[in-house]
Order: C-alpha cells, then sequence, then structure tokens
C-alpha cells in the first residue's frame, strides 16, 4: 500500500465506513482520540481503530504486532485483532468490557482493594514482560520507522524540560536538577524489557473494584519494569509497593522502588515544564501534574497563581 496516495479517515469518512462495515449494528459510538486517531465502538462487540496521519497507521501496524504477541497473556483481557482494512485504513479488534476510574476514585478503595490491584498490575506487567522479545520489538519498530517518528526521546525531552528549562522559582529549579540526576542515575542499559509505557488508569478498564483490561498498546517501547510501573505512583506509594512486590516475587528480580518514584516526579515535572513553555497551561496535564507535584513536594508552590483547581480530578 502507498501510504502517499491513502485517504485517512476523518469523523465522517470513519462514521459512513462504519455503517457499510456494520450495517445491522445497533449502536455505533465514535471517539476522537487525540490528533492520531479515531475510534469506533460497535455495539460493545467490536473496536475500530481509524489512523488519521501516515504516522498515527505506522504506530497501528506495531500495535498489530505488539497484539499479536501477547495473544497468550492471561493476567487480564486485551483487545483482540480481528481483521484490518485499506480503504481507508483501519485495524478492527474485540471491545474490551469495564470502565474507567479516576487515579482519585483508585485511591478510595479499601487498603485491600488497592494491594489486589497493584498486585494485578504487577501480575500484568510481569506476563507482558515475558511474553514479548526485546529483540522482535526492536525489529518492528526498525521495520516501521518508530524511533525515527519520536521527536524526542526520554533523555533528550528531561534534559530539555528538566535542565535547560526556566523555572519560575528557585526551589522548583532545585527540584528539576534534583530529579534529573535521581532520574539519570537509574541504569537502563540491563534488565530491559519491553514495556507498554502508558500504564496509567485510562488505559484500564475496571469491573467492581477490580482490574479487568488493558487497552492502548501503540506506545509501547524497550525500557526497565521501574519505568513501566511508575504511574502507580499517581494513585498512592501503597498501590506501587504492592506492585513492585508481585512482580518481584515473580520475576525473582528486586525491583527498586525509588526508581519508579523517581520516573514518576521526574516526568510530572517535565510535563510541568513542558507547558509552562509553550504557554499552555490550560492542557489537563499541566493541572494533573501541578496537583501530583503539590502532594509530593508541598513547599514548591507549583502552579500558583494559575487557575488549576476543579480541573485535576478526572486526568491521567
Amino acid at each position: 500500500m502507498d501510504l502517499q496516495q491513502v485517504t485517512f479517515a476523518n469523523a465522517d469518512l470513519a462514521r459512513k465506513t462504519l455503517k457499510v462495515m456494520y450495517p445491522q449494528a445497533k449502536q455505533i459510538t465514535l471517539i476522537e482520540h487525540g490528533y492520531d486517531n479515531i475510534v469506533g465502538l460497535v455495539d460493545d462487540i467490536y473496536a475500530v481503530r481509524f489512523p488519521r496521519n501516515i504516522n498515527a497507521y505506522k504506530r497501528s501496524q506495531y500495535e498489530k504486532d505488539i497484539l499479536r504477541g501477547l495473544v497468550g497473556l492471561k493476567a487480564i483481557e486485551l483487545p483482540h485483532i480481528i481483521e484490518e482494512r485499506e480503504s481507508p485504513p483501519c485495524l478492527v479488534t474485540t471491545f474490551v468490557h469495564g470502565v474507567h476510574l479516576s487515579p482519585s476514585e483508585v485511591n478510595d478503595f479499601l487498603p485491600e482493594q488497592q494491594d489486589n490491584f497493584g498486585k494485578s498490575v504487577g501480575r500484568f506487567a510481569f506476563e507482558l514482560h515475558s511474553l514479548l522479545s526485546v529483540d522482535e520489538a526492536r525489529k518492528y519498530r526498525k521495520k516501521l520507522g518508530l524511533d525515527d517518528l519520536e521527536e524526542e526521546p526520554w533523555p533528550i525531552y528531561m534534559e530539555k524540560t528538566l535542565v535547560k528549562a526556566k523555572f519560575p522559582t528557585p526551589r522548583q529549579d532545585e527540584y528539576a536538577k534534583e530529579y534529573f540526576k535521581l532520574w539519570k542515575q537509574h541504569d537502563t542499559r540491563a534488565g530491559l524489557v519491553v514495556v507498554h509505557d502508558d500504564l496509567h488508569t485510562e488505559n484500564m478498564l475496571f469491573s467492581q473494584g477490580q482490574l479487568d483490561g488493558v487497552l492502548d498498546f501503540g506506545d509501547t517501547n524497550i525500557g526497565t519494569p521501574e519505568q513501566e510501573l511508575r504511574q502507580l505512583y499517581r494513585i498512592n506509594e501503597r498501590v506501587l509497593r504492592a506492585a513492585i512486590n508481585a512482580y518481584s516475587e515473580l520475576s525473582g528480580l528486586q525491583l527498586n522502588i525509588e526508581a519508579a518514584i523517581n520516573w514518576a516526579v521526574a516526568q510530572e515535572l517535565a510535563a510541568y515544564s513542558d507547558r509552562l513553555m509553550t504557554n499552555n497551561t490550560k492542557h489537563p496535564a499541566f493541572a494533573r501534574a501541578c496537583q501530583n507535584l503539590n502532594k509530593w513536594l508541598p513547599d514548591g508552590e507549583w502552579g500558583k497563581g494559575f487557575e488549576i483547581a476543579g480541573r485535576e480530578s478526572t486526568l491521567q
């Protein structure tokens, strides 16, 4: 397929295509998934992802390869590939049932529920890392040129936002430099695995307070188990610790919880800095970063002078 000649779907074309594909469907819901994809949900049976551009198409092909490598995963439910079409390009997967919960809603779980949730994430991460080959993932990424699509890999992005950026106060700047050093100290040369790398609650589905499914494997990358589990710290340390312990027990490795925490804090510092540099403080990620940083590093007074109240509770 000549991607330069392909017509990628907009919302109207996606809706028309879905009606042709599923003429007997009782309900078709269209979700405009950021700038990259449009997702059609059909009768709670099918999920159809329409890439909007060439780069999104390449990522969908990568996600297809990753999902096919995870067919044997048993810990929780994942989307399974059913078919793909070319005009317009789209990928059809099974529909994964469940509801989304915010970090604050998971934080309100009873302690035992939080522990069980963390253990479920740890078991899922271990099984995912065990099933996927780093060498195979690198081959997929090279074949599709995905590394060339990443404008700023983590090391470049972190240095730009934490070291070279100017923060509003000296204390904030001190924290940025401190956590950049802590982040860099974690040795990623050994123990690399294929990580989902976007493992926050917006990509998880729950049923009766239990983790039932995980979505969105388009950002799957190469990293460490601590990198994988870092976003659980946005909920609380108890959940992160439960996941770390479950993973360590299954793998026989002693994961470093401080490395996961440093990852989480550095990432939020980078998100905060990024939105300040681009004058994009209305972005949900800015409010989320302020909320978390004020919880973790309260004397930094993150977001002081900006209107962020009421915008953070549902953010990922």
